[in-house]
């Protein structure tokens, strides 16, 4: 009947067997809608031999559902471009994360390497300040009593910078006019 209907009918319906395995279908069941139709006081439509699913008894029980229509290409294409988009922000949105980690370990490790810089820095200064301080102990310990009188000089010299940079370094800037003099 609906093969006649849709006017494809004026060909032979020649697929019974794909009508076979499909009659059963939700689709292609015949709900009546509008009165029943009679001929001659008689239904043209036998309700006892109905397969109807309106004439089963679990359909008095409940009401029949209807399924949802199936999703169009245009509809289809639009959900998979936000599905698509969605992706790409969520995407977006763990690289940004992923970034956002990375420029805070770049920071850390920076912060770290500051300070590790600082501390050799103090270190190294120390070790200058300790050599300093056994070169200055050494030039003030020198025997000068066998050296020539230049070489006398020189270590007279260098032991007078010693003691100014032992007089600046404990006192700060004070009065050394006592270091000039020549009776030293």
């Amino acid at each position: 009947m609906w093969f006649g209907a849709t006017g494809v009918g004026k060909k032979q319906f020649s697929h019974h067997e794909c009508w076979e395995v499909v009659k059963y279908c939700k689709r292609f069941n015949i709900i009546p809608t509008g009165p029943e139709v009679m001929l001659n006081e008689t239904p043209l439509r036998d309700s006892t031999t109905s397969d109807s699913p309106l004439d089963s008894p679990m359909s008095e029980d409940s009401p029949i559902q209807k399924e949802p229509r199936p999703i169009g290409r245009k509809a289809a294409k639009a959900k998979k471009a936000a599905n698509s988009s969605n992706h790409n922000s969520k995407f977006l949105e763990e690289i940004a994360r992923q970034n956002a980690i990375r420029i805070e370990m770049e920071q850390k490790r920076q912060d770290m390497e500051v300070a590790i810089q600082a501390e050799c820095a103090q270190e190294k200064e120390y070790l200058r300040k300790k050599d300093m301080e056994k070169t200055d102990r050494e030039t003030m310990a020198m025997d000068t009593s066998h050296m020539s009188p230049e070489t006398k000089q020189y270590w007279k010299l260098e032991r007078r910078d010693v003691m100014r940079r032992r007089l600046f370094q404990d006192d700060g800037p004070s009065n050394t006019d006592w270091l000039n003099d020549q009776n030293h």
